[in-house]
């Protein structure tokens, strides 16, 4: 549990840690200067969700856009292309997690003896 997370309940966030022992879940903050686009992308096998904590945001998803307002939250589903930009006049601040509903993959330590 080394890098911040957070979860995302009702209308706010609150900091955990991200479990690396556990790959489905990644959680990150993302400061977007003004003026910057993050290009289109889509995650085949995970689910994105974003919380506006502060700024305005413009997101397109799978074709569609809209304006999202600080405490506003976004989902965007798995395999669905999508991209965002900062609409506002000051720096925004997004909470970021990726969910992959696989099964979990535990991390394990391996201990093996090679010949020389």
């Amino acid at each position: 549990m080394r890098q911040p997370g957070f979860v995302i309940a009702g209308d706010g966030a609150v900091r955990i840690a991200n479990d690396n022992a556990d790959f489905r879940y990644r959680a990150s903050a993302h400061y977007l200067a003004v003026g910057v686009q993050v290009p289109v992308r889509c995650h085949e096998h995970a689910e994105m969700q974003f919380m506006v904590e502060d700024g305005i945001v413009e997101f397109m998803i799978g074709g569609a856009s809209g304006m999202v307002l600080g405490g506003d939250f976004v989902r965007v589903p798995a395999g669905m292309p999508y991209a965002y930009r900062n609409a506002g006049d000051s720096t925004a601040r997004l909470l970021m997690r990726s969910v992959n509903p696989q099964p979990a993959r535990r991390a394990s330590k391996v201990q093996a003896t090679f010949a020389a």
